[in-house]
């Protein structure tokens, strides 16, 4: 198991951040403003960050999701799992927050630090541990795919997006799922 450690930032700060960094949300709703600044940080060469989004499940808030920018993991034996274990707040995290605060622009306020288990079934590392350029070009679509198109967009070296422009110029039939038609 692992525990994860990092600043909670809201919608609106993160955009603030966005903004003020020049990073282009792509047209993207916030729970997927995580594809175009982890891609930001992997070109920037800002590896000791890593973004994901999370649900009020930690905040507190019902309503409250937000934008984790995770500092620190730690891999933790499966018996010492069961226990309160946090990480605390070191001078490399600290380092971070400086740099949101004085160069991101948001206010020390906005920056609540937390430390948790990353359980599996939240999903707070699938994208890596490390931010990587993923090219992402903005808002994205979902499709429903037979077993035999998953099959060849697997073996195509395409993205999802791309494939299946070409599949369906070719006139064959996807189903789009989201967003909904």
């Amino acid at each position: 198991m692992r525990l994860v450690a990092g600043y909670f930032v809201s919608y609106p700060d993160t955009r603030a951040i966005m903004d003020k960094l020049q990073i282009p949300d792509k047209g993207v709703d916030d729970i997927m403003l995580k594809h175009p600044i982890n891609d930001w940080l992997a070109k920037t060469n800002r590896y000791e960050i890593v973004c994901t989004t999370v649900g009020h499940i930690y905040s507190g808030y019902k309503d409250a999701e937000c934008v984790f920018l995770i500092t620190r993991i730690k891999i933790v034996h499966p018996s010492r799992s069961q226990t309160a274990e946090t990480l605390v707040e070191r001078d490399k995290d600290k380092y971070v927050k400086k740099w949101l605060v004085e160069e991101g622009g948001v206010n020390e306020g906005g920056l609540q630090w937390m430390s948790f288990p990353d359980a599996d079934k939240l999903h707070l590392l699938a994208d890596g541990t490390r931010p990587s350029r993923n090219n992402f070009k903005g808002p994205w679509s979902d499709y429903r795919l037979t077993p035999e198109q998953n099959s060849r967009l697997m073996g195509s070296g395409k993205g999802l997006d791309d494939w299946v422009a070409k599949v369906t110029a070719n006139g064959e039939a996807v189903e789009r799922i989201w967003p909904p038609q």
